[in-house]
């Protein structure tokens, strides 16, 4: 809901004509009707305090997400989620920073978000791997029972039913590397 207000506010932000060169004759007669030369307070608040809401909604779901911990993952989730709500309390609080025209807004909420979600991204990979190519096979490790036929049957290329492993008691422990 808070990204419906935010979206509402932005519909008036992205016409006005609060900047220096921003001319209100180079718009469609539609939207310099719509056009304002100040931004009022209230859309600033629905808009920075949408993106801030919004972005802690996700993060409280993140947070309340359980997940598989990576031992050599480049930021770990809670310090993530740290960054992640001191960005949307920046947000929330971003109407009170004055002389803020509206490029301006714009331009320092998009330059937040992308900050939070180069960190999210980069933050969750490996230390050891590469982050833009990958030049390795994807490769994947799990503990699970198996037979050695199964083993040598992966090894050739057959496919292994595994909700039948799944079902089993007995079997091998180990990793298994299919390159």
């Amino acid at each position: 809901m808070s990204f419906v207000l935010a979206s509402g506010a932005l519909s008036k932000l992205v016409v006005a004509h609060d900047c220096a060169n921003a001319n209100p004759a180079t718009l469609t007669t539609a939207y310099a009707q719509r056009s304002e030369p100040d931004i009022a307070m209230g859309l600033r608040w629905f808009y920075c305090a949408g993106l801030g809401i919004a972005l802690a909604c996700m993060g409280g779901i993140s947070a309340s997400h359980q997940h598989k911990e990576m031992g050599s993952q480049r930021v770990r989730k809670r310090h993530r989620l740290a960054i992640r709500f001191g960005v949307a309390i920046i947000l929330v609080c971003l109407p009170l920073a004055a002389g803020l025209n509206s490029l301006g807004l714009l331009a320092t909420t998009t330059g937040l978000i992308v900050f939070v979600l180069v960190v999210d991204l980069w933050g969750c990979t490996c230390e050891h791997e590469a982050f833009w190519r990958g030049d390795r096979k994807c490769r994947y490790s799990a503990e699970c029972m198996l037979k050695r036929t199964d083993i040598e049957a992966m090894k050739m290329g057959d496919v292994v039913d595994v909700e039948d492993l799944a079902r089993r008691d007995l079997g091998a422990r180990g990793v298994l590397d299919l390159n």
